[in-house]
């Protein structure tokens, strides 16, 4: 995948196509595109957006991310609202800019404060149920988004990838990928603690997960859903009811 010129780097947009499974074929472009809320979208930007012919647009966000910065309406697709973040333990993370700046043991704190949440993300979540469901009754082609298009965004299209067998790598390089799309605005607020950061290399890792995304966060929610269900084929029929069959069907489908 390379960053589609179309739109700003910064809005971390791409089409999961080309993407490799396991048995060898690839996911179909154009039907699963991911990226940040729409509301950042310039004029020029929506008019390409609205090219794609999006059928159902998935709003991961809070209801009060939503009233603060609400999506334009793009014509010809349903909106569907589901809050991404709605796991247990989520509302006790500080996810401000000064929570994520934190140093020492409140630095340690926060960071397994945000492994729990990343370690149960992938379970119980309604919003990547109804995701996945819009999917299967192909109401697409679909975007999915939340803010920046990176953490709720980044485990739901690893959700998605699982469902059509696409490989780990794969899920992988289309996950880290954000920190390429996102890279001025990450070194940007590196550099603003960079001094501090040589002697609390803690901060680093908080900084990288406010404006990036971390390769332990992945391996966090990937090792978790293994923990748990000990294969993805289990994970996927007990959490979305998606047994080998439907899950053949799917992957016909979105796979050529």
């Amino acid at each position: 995948m390379s960053i589609d010129p179309r739109f700003d780097d910064v809005l971390n947009f791409r089409d999961l196509g080309g993407l490799e499974s396991e048995d060898g074929r690839k996911v179909r472009y154009g039907f699963f595109y991911r990226g940040a809320g729409l509301a950042y979208f310039n004029e020029e930007e929506l008019k390409e957006f609205k090219k794609l012919k999006v059928k159902t647009i998935m709003d991961l966000r809070s209801l009060y991310e939503i009233r603060t910065i609400p999506d334009p309406v793009i014509e010809g697709a349903s909106y569907i609202q589901h809050n991404g973040l709605v796991v247990r333990g989520s509302e006790d993370i500080d996810w401000s800019p000064a929570g994520m700046r934190k140093i020492g043991g409140a630095a340690q704190k926060q960071l397994e404060q945000i492994r729990g949440y990343y370690r149960t993300i992938a379970f119980d979540n309604e919003a990547f149920r109804i995701m996945l469901k819009k999917i299967w009754e192909r109401h697409v082609p679909i975007y999915f988004h939340c803010m920046t298009g990176k953490d709720r965004t980044g485990v739901g299209a690893m959700v998605i990838l699982l469902t059509l067998g696409v490989k780990n790598e794969e899920i992988r390089k289309d996950y880290l990928l954000s920190n390429l799309y996102r890279k001025e605005v990450l070194e940007e607020s590196l550099a603003q603690v960079e001094e501090e950061a040589k002697d609390h290399p803690e901060l680093k890792q908080l900084i990288t997960i406010q404006d990036g995304v971390a390769e332990e966060t992945y391996d966090t929610v990937m090792d978790s859903i293994l923990h748990r269900y000990g294969n993805f084929d289990a994970y996927l029929e007990k959490e979305y009811g998606l047994d080998k069959e439907k899950r053949r069907k799917l992957r016909d489908f979105y796979l050529e």
